[in-house]
């Protein structure tokens, strides 16, 4: 009988996996508002003011930090929408 095992990548790709997965990944919201946190950083590399990127985006300066520190805190679950129920 011969046994094999499964290799150390495939189970750290598994791990990952489980984790993009808890985090919300596949959701469309956190995918879109990492689309647009990418888009902001482009637009200022490349010197655009506020007012444009706003109009361009549609999102406020406020809610781009708020979305940027949420992900640098939580990762993808912090792009998450929370519950806004009292």
């Amino acid at each position: 009988m011969q046994l094999t095992t499964v290799g150390k990548a495939i189970w750290q790709g598994a791990r990952k996996a489980q984790e993009l997965g808890a985090a919300g990944a596949s959701d469309p919201l956190v995918q879109e508002r990492l689309r647009k946190l990418k888009q902001v950083e482009a637009f200022r590399k490349h010197g655009v003011s506020w007012p444009e990127i706003q109009a361009l985006v549609g999102i406020s300066r406020a809610t781009y930090h708020r979305w940027k520190k949420a992900l640098k805190e939580k990762g993808l679950a912090g792009l998450k929408p929370r519950s806004r129920r009292p």
